[in-house]
């Protein structure tokens, strides 16, 4: 944001929209994504959501089936001493499964950018890496007498606070 802006007012959040947790996910490389018409950005923002995300011809966001439906997303921003905002996004999942094909889906993530739809608990959808930041950072499987599961953990630099998606969209993404 510039300096010298009018500020935004806020009204408290009341009722369905403070429930937490997420319910699904969906994702795709980054590559995947293509600059919207008459634009240098794979996303554009209407009213501060997200109204458009260019996709490559027949690219789809890939549903991802998760264990416990209390992932976690966190974005932290902060303005240094020189006036520079940075950020980071976080996001941590637990894929249902230990598999051969859970295990080609983690080698497909590994080394290339991607964007992340997150279903929340309260109906509202947010979406991360759309500046081509998000990695997968740590994929951690679990076989044992009681789980039988993969931890992914991305993180990624960000510049604003991880934006709701106008879920009128969520059809032609998915």
């Amino acid at each position: 944001m510039a300096c010298g802006s009018s500020l935004v007012g806020y009204v408290k959040q009341c009722g369905e929209k403070l429930i937490g947790g997420t319910k699904n996910i969906y994702m795709i490389a980054y590559n995947d994504l293509k600059f919207i018409d008459g634009s240098t950005s794979v996303y554009s923002m209407t009213a501060g959501k997200v109204s458009e995300v260019g996709l490559q011809t027949s690219k789809k966001f890939v549903k991802i089936e998760v264990e416990n439906k209390n992932n976690n997303v966190v974005d932290t921003i902060t303005v240094g001493d020189n006036g520079i905002i940075s950020g980071n996004f976080a996001f941590t999942a637990t894929m249902v499964g230990y598999s051969a094909e859970a295990n080609q889906f983690v080698s497909s993530l590994l080394g290339q950018p991607v964007a992340i739809i997150i279903s929340l608990q309260n109906g509202s959808y947010v979406i991360g890496g759309l500046e081509g930041t998000v990695y997968l950072k740590e994929s951690v499987g679990t076989i044992s007498a009681t789980d039988l599961n993969r931890t992914l953990s991305f993180n990624g630099e960000i510049y604003a606070p991880t934006p709701e998606l106008d879920k009128t969209i969520l059809a032609t993404l998915i």
